[in-house]
C-alpha cells in the first residue's frame, strides 16, 4: 500500500463529504464561519493517515473510518481558528482567516462549536462500546496536548532562555501529537492491537518532529522560489526555531551576536538570508542539524520495521510523503 497513491484519491473523496458535513445553517452567525472553514480546509493529512492506517490493519471501508477522520480534521481546524486569533494571522491557505473575514467573536464561538461537533462525530461508534471507550479518551488527550503545545509556543515569545529540548517538547505537542493520534486511531479502528497502535503513534510523533525541524531548516537553506514565499521572516521576528536555538547553544557568544546582526531586518532586506546562512555554514551548524535529522529518521525506520510486514510499506511511503517537500 503506497500512501502517495492513496492520499490524492482519498482526500478527493473525503473533501466532498467533509465540506457538506454540517447540515445546520441557523443561526448564520455561528454556522456560516464553520461552513467556510470546512470548505477551505487544508491538506487533510490527518484524516488520510487515519483512513490509510485503518485500511492497512484490516478495515477497508472508508465510510466506517470517516466519522473518526472527520473528527480529527474538525479538531485540527478548531485549533487553527483560535491559533489565528492568538497569532493575529489574516490568511490561511490563501483565504482570510475567520476573525479577519468576520471578527474575533465569530471566530471564538465557531471554534468552540466546531470542537463540540467534532466530538459528536464519534457517536457513530457508540454501538461498539469497547472501541468507543478506547477512541474517545485518545482524542480528548490529543486536544489537551495540542493546547499545551500552543501554550508553550506562546510562552516562548517572552522567555529569553529556551533550549532545543524545550522546543522539541513544544513541537511534539503542538504539531506532531494530533498527527500521531490520527494514525493510532486508524490502527484501532482497523482492528490492530494496542502494541501496533503504540508503535504507529510513536513513529508518527517522531515523523512530525522531524518534519518541523526540516521545515525550520528550509527557512534558512532553501530559496524563495523553492519555498514559494519570502524567506527570513522568522529571523526578523526572532522566532525561536530549531536552527536558531541550536546555533545559540553551539556558537561562541561573540559569534552568536554576529549572527543576530546578520539576521537583523536591515541586513535581510538588503541582502536576504545569505549573510546569516553563510555564518552558520562556516560553523557547520546545518551539518550538525542534519545529523539530528538522520537520527530521527533512523528511529522512525526502526519503528516501521517492528510493525507487521504487510503494513510496513504504507508507513515507509507515508514518511517519504511527509518529508519529501520543498515548500
Amino acid at each position: 500500500m503506497d500512501f502517495s497513491n492513496f492520499y490524492p484519491d482519498y482526500t478527493q473523496w473525503f473533501r466532498g463529504k467533509f465540506s457538506e458535513r454540517i447540515s445546520r445553517s441557523r443561526p448564520a452567525y455561528l454556522y456560516e464561519p464553520i461552513a467556510y472553514v470546512l470548505r477551505y480546509s487544508g491538506k487533510q493529512l490527518r484524516p488520510a493517515i487515519l483512513a490509510a492506517s485503518a485500511q492497512a490493519f484490516g478495515n477497508r471501508d472508508r465510510e466506517y473510518s470517516f466519522p473518526a477522520a472527520a473528527c480529527v480534521e474538525m479538531i485540527h481546524n478548531f485549533t487553527l481558528i483560535h491559533d489565528d486569533i492568538m497569532d493575529a494571522d489574516l490568511l490561511r491557505h490563501g483565504m482570510k482567516t475567520v476573525h479577519a473575514k468576520w471578527d474575533v467573536n465569530h471566530a471564538i464561538l465557531s471554534g468552540d462549536a466546531l470542537f463540540a461537533l467534532a466530538i459528536a462525530e464519534m457517536n457513530a461508534y457508540r454501538g461498539e462500546a469497547d472501541l468507543y471507550v478506547r477512541l474517545l479518551p485518545l482524542i480528548l488527550d490529543a486536544v489537551i496536548r495540542v493546547c499545551e503545545g500552543q501554550a508553550l509556543d506562546m510562552e516562548f515569545e517572552t522567555r529569553d532562555e529556551v533550549n532545543c529540548d524545550a522546543y522539541l517538547e513544544m513541537v511534539t505537542d503542538k504539531t506532531a501529537y494530533l498527527l500521531a493520534v490520527s494514525g493510532k486511531l486508524g490502527v484501532l479502528i482497523g482492528g490492530g492491537g494496542p502494541e501496533a497502535a503504540e508503535r504507529v503513534e510513536e513513529l508518527l510523533l517522531k515523523t512530525g518532529v522531524l518534519f518541523q525541524i526540516q521545515d525550520d531548516l528550509l527557512e534558512l537553506t532553501s530559496s524563495n522560489a523553492q519555498m514559494g514565499k519570502s524567506l527570513g521572516s522568522d529571523l526578523v521576528k526572532r522566532k525561536k526555531t530549531y536552527p536558531s536555538l541550536f546555533a545559540k547553544q553551539a556558537l561562541p557568544a561573540e559569534v552568536w551576536q554576529e549572527f543576530l546582526e546578520r539576521s537583523s531586518e536591515a541586513v535581510i532586506r538588503a541582502h536576504g538570508t545569505g549573510p546569516a546562512r553563510e555564518l552558520l555554514e562556516s560553523y557547520f551548524i546545518f551539518d550538525k542539524i542534519q545529523d539530528v535529522i538522520k537520527l530521527y529518521y533512523e528511529d522512525v525506520m526502526k519503528l516501521i520495521c517492528s510493525l507487521p510486514g504487510e503494513t510496513q510499506e504504507l508507513y515507509r511511503t507515508m514518511l517519504a510523503f511527509i518529508l519529501h517537500r520543498k515548500k
